[in-house]
């Protein structure tokens, strides 16, 4: 038995193409964001666990600030702060920086502040994604996986059938008939 799909015209390679390009371009713009959400979950965890470190630190900071420095208490607490903002410059967790460079607006103020030469978290997470991109060009199993997850998340777009990818537009579904 044939399907509606049997008896549409096939389209020619030109007219694939655009279509592709643009379910490429989905799909580009849908590892970005899985990208940008694992980054960010990375980094909101480490800063998660930095607080829990923190918060006992700067209690033993300012005890023995207290204690051991009564001329000037706040020492060891100052000290505290500063590692806490020495971890948030390499976290940056909102990207901060990443922005910086890429030219958006910033207080001038900030952008003074902060330096070239610091070492943040994203240089190590961009080193993962060069080596992830370069098993995917290899064909290895990253890329294997990344199909799979590509097939994956067309199905479920598809089963939800939005209608704003080019996808969707480019496979007619049937619609139901309610009876």
């Amino acid at each position: 038995m044939s399907s509606h799909l049997d008896d549409m015209p096939e389209e020619t390679e030109a007219q694939q193409a655009p279509e592709e390009s643009a379910e490429d371009s989905v799909r580009s713009q849908r590892w970005r964001l899985i990208r940008d959400l694992l980054v960010f979950v990375v980094k909101a965890s480490l800063e998660a666990v930095r607080d829990i470190a923190l918060i006992p630190a700067a209690l033993i900071a300012g005890f023995a600030g207290v204690v051991f420095s009564p001329s000037k208490p706040d020492a060891y607490f100052q000290r505290v702060l500063e590692v806490g903002d020495e971890f948030d410059e390499f976290v940056d967790l909102f990207g901060k920086e990443k922005r910086r460079r890429s030219g958006s607006r910033f207080d001038p103020a900030e952008e003074a502040e902060l330096g070239e030469d610091r070492y943040r978290i994203d240089e190590f997470f961009e080193r993962i994604e060069k080596v992830m991109i370069e098993e995917v060009k290899r064909g290895g199993v990253t890329a294997q996986a990344k199909a799979a997850i590509d097939h994956g998340l067309d199905a479920i777009h598809d089963a939800v059938g939005s209608t704003s990818s080019p996808r969707s537009r480019a496979t007619p579904v049937a619609k139901p008939v309610k009876r």
